[in-house]
């Protein structure tokens, strides 16, 4: 019998496993030319070491009972009561016969008979054997570098043993995490709701001597006394003033200075520790001849004094700290703003302040922003969702000149059914709590959560992060579905979970990469407790392992998809090493009709559901379908017909990918898209079908990309894109880069 068809013909009674060191060492020669051969995906032993584990027993091999072929096998050790799997390998015909599974029970069988607790693998994270071994019940419990020379992270997997044991009675099965988003629980870092910045020297002068500076320093002033922050001093500022005041004569400005706040004094010689420590950071080379050393050691004083009383930030002007201030908010979470960041626009350029109406049949829906005069029938409102009267000024509450409070409703109708209102983005206070009551029983009421979802996550500075608070009724179960798929999750408070199921959402606006990986953990850490790889993952990482999350205050840990994090973070973009793109053209006419923010000017007419709508559809021929994969990025190029600027407007996420019938379309997909019956039969092919894929995590870009640029960096066929595109990593970063804001020109 031919040997492919003996191998056809195998079931798992036919493996039989060698235990013997007698029965495993005329293999021995054979096993370890496999395992050099395959040292990337094994890792490197020598053959002193395959040697000593088959006199002990821990090299067994599985055969074929009928045959006698050698089939693969399990190298194994570790100590009491631990056992680690070192290697296991199956050759290439008998693979997906179930051998190294048989392999395994074999040895957890043996183990559990010898009364060991666990088992662990060591896999590297780039490596498609993780799926392998988590179907084999071994959890990732940590990550570990697996070297400078191979660069690699190495996934550590655990599977604990039926074994009695002191474990069970502890907290080992509690830290087997299981996989997936909703098992992740934030718990907010123990924060001040009132955050607590430090005045340099410089900021305090562009007040008092109003220079140019004067409106961004005045907005911090105001700031603390409309007490979203608390504004001090260090003892070093008025130490500073005195130093440059003239002896015996009066001066005004140390007497205001006298009367701010100042953080309490410190002993020098906790003042001399840390000094030592960030000089290194602030002037790495040294103090340039250009700065006074008096100056010099005036400004550490001040970073001294903010990292011994771990206030929120320090704010100034001085080049030295800015530069360093990556390193200052990495080393010691302390983080460094110049005045221009208290006074970064907070709405896109085109954002539109007026309502949006929505037609669907013989029903209609409006949405936008409310009116003082409408607190009455808004406050009767909350009142008929559970809302105490002692909380209604507190959700309706306007907020200040200076930062002002968002408050949205939504009628259907002339009737209201949902109302909606939190804080604009601030950089003086990051936790921002949406309070959103709905009707749920309205017809329109999932699309009005998703719009004010998005709305609210959205609504934050650039490359910046904050954590959103929902709070709603306990019976809208719509309201907490919905917020649940985009990535809101459960908080726990003092370990136990809370009655009103409080759920929080870790935002973060603009684009993540490696480049500011190591900030954006710091950000993470600081707000959730949550702790990151030190390294970004690249794709073939998320792809086979995921990207590892510990929750620092229990101890878990969880494996993310690289999809699953994106919702996480949304609306950032995940731009990991070696993910690529797809470029595809639309037309204005529909652009305006998905995309909220295409075209400043408003519409005189309803707009489509799909407007609303955090996924959106889009149709198109059946042609080039493959290249559409979930979880993939899409880049949307407003093409030139109909009006068009012939631009890169923006990116999204592709969520589902399919070919339809009309019907099928129609009947599922129609109110997340723009095209009518007639334009769906325009594309369709000969057997009434086209292509649709969904997408969501939409975001246009603060600066378009030219079609200029795509041609003079050769990121495109001739084709002119005329239809999709592929579009390489390396092209897919230059682009996301250009359209984040990030850079101009193709060398940059």
């Amino acid at each position: 019998m031919p040997v492919v068809s003996q191998i056809n013909d195998m079931n798992r009674n036919d493996i039989q496993i060698l235990k013997e060191s007698s029965q495993v060492a005329p293999y021995l020669d054979r096993i370890v030319a496999l395992a050099d051969s395959n040292k990337k995906t094994l890792g490197f032993l020598t053959k002193d070491s395959f040697r000593e584990q088959t006199d002990r027993g821990r090299l067994w091999i599985a055969i074929s009972r009928n045959s006698g072929d050698f089939i693969g096998y399990l190298l194994f050790g570790g100590r009491y009561p631990a056992l680690k799997i070192f290697q296991i390998y199956v050759r290439k015909p008998y693979r997906k016969l179930g051998v190294a599974k048989k392999l395994i029970a074999a040895l957890v069988a043996w183990g559990e008979k010898s009364n060991y607790l666990t088992v662990s693998a060591r896999v590297a994270a780039d490596l498609s054997a993780n799926r392998f071994w988590e179907r084999a019940e071994f959890s990732l419990v940590r990550q570990e570098s697996g070297g400078k020379s191979a660069g690699r992270m190495i996934n550590v997997r655990v599977r604990a043993l039926d074994t009695p044991s002191l474990l069970d009675m502890m907290t080992f099965k509690s830290m087997v995490p299981k996989v997936g988003i909703q098992h992740i629980h934030l718990e907010p870092r123990p924060m001040i709701s009132i955050q607590t910045y430090v005045l340099d020297l410089n900021i305090f002068f562009d007040i008092v001597k109003r220079r140019i500076h004067k409106a961004e320093a005045t907005r911090l002033i105001s700031a603390g006394l409309d007490k979203e922050a608390r504004v001090f001093v260090t003892p070093e500022f008025v130490e500073e003033l005195k130093r440059n005041s003239v002896l015996n004569k009066p001066d005004p400005i140390l007497e205001f200075a006298r009367a701010l706040p100042v953080l309490p004094q410190i002993p020098q010689v906790e003042i001399d520790t840390l000094l030592s420590e960030i000089e290194l950071l602030i002037f790495p080379n040294g103090v340039t001849h250009s700065r006074q050393p008096v100056q010099s050691l005036s400004d550490l004083t001040h970073i001294a004094y903010c990292i011994h009383h771990r206030v929120t930030g320090f704010i100034t002007r001085e080049k030295a700290i800015l530069a360093a201030s990556d390193k200052l908010q990495e080393t010691y979470f302390l983080e460094v703003l110049s005045p221009s960041d208290l006074t970064e626009s907070t709405m896109l350029p085109s954002r539109r302040r007026f309502p949006l109406r929505v037609d669907l049949g013989s029903e209609s829906f409006s949405i936008g922003p409310a009116a003082e005069g409408e607190r009455g029938e808004a406050e009767r409102f909350l009142v008929s969702r559970g809302v105490a009267q002692n909380d209604l000024s507190v959700i309706w509450h306007s907020g200040s000149n200076s930062t002002p409070r968002r408050r949205i409703i939504a009628r259907s109708g002339g009737d209201l059914i949902a109302v909606a209102s939190w804080d604009g983005p601030n950089r003086l206070s990051r936790p921002t709590v949406l309070y959103l009551y709905v009707e749920e029983s309205c017809p329109f009421a999932e699309t009005v959560i998703d719009h004010v979802l998005e709305s609210v996550l959205r609504d934050t500075h650039l490359r910046s992060m904050r954590l959103v608070l929902l709070d709603t009724a306990i019976d809208q179960s719509k309201t907490i579905t919905t917020a649940l798929k985009r990535g809101f999750l459960s908080s726990f408070s003092g370990g136990t979970r809370s009655i009103s199921r409080r759920l929080n959402k870790l935002t973060y606006s603009g684009l993540i990469t490696s480049n500011n990986w190591n900030t954006f953990c710091v950000e993470v850490e600081k707000i959730t407790g949550l702790g990151l790889p030190v390294k970004m993952p690249t794709l073939e990482e998320l792809n086979h392992t995921g990207i590892v999350i510990n929750n620092q205050s229990d101890s878990s840990i969880c494996n993310l998809s690289l999809f699953d994090f994106e919702t996480l973070v949304s609306p950032g973009v995940v731009l990991c090493p070696g993910r690529a793109a797809l470029v595809i053209p639309i037309q204005i006419k529909f652009a305006k009709h998905l995309f909220v923010y295409v075209q400043a000017q408003g519409e005189l007419f309803p707009a489509p559901e799909a407007l609303l709508r955090v996924e959106k559809a889009y149709f198109r021929s059946a042609r080039k379908a493959s290249y559409f994969n979930p979880g993939s990025l899409i880049l949307f190029y407003l093409s030139g017909s109909g009006g068009g600027t012939k631009e890169v407007i923006g990116c999204a996420r592709i969520t589902y990918s399919n070919i339809l019938s009309i019907h099928d379309v129609e009947l599922t997909l129609e109110r997340q898209g723009v095209l009518s019956r007639f334009e769906l039969e325009r594309i369709a092919n000969r057997s009434g079908k086209l292509h649709v894929f969904t997408f969501d995590n939409l975001n246009l870009f603060s600066v378009r990309v030219p079609f200029e640029f795509l041609k003079r960096g050769a990121m495109i066929s001739g084709a002119n894109l005329v239809t999709v595109e592929q579009l390489s990593s390396k092209h897919c970063v230059q682009i996301l880069e250009y359209g984040f804001g990030l850079r101009r020109k193709i060398h940059e």
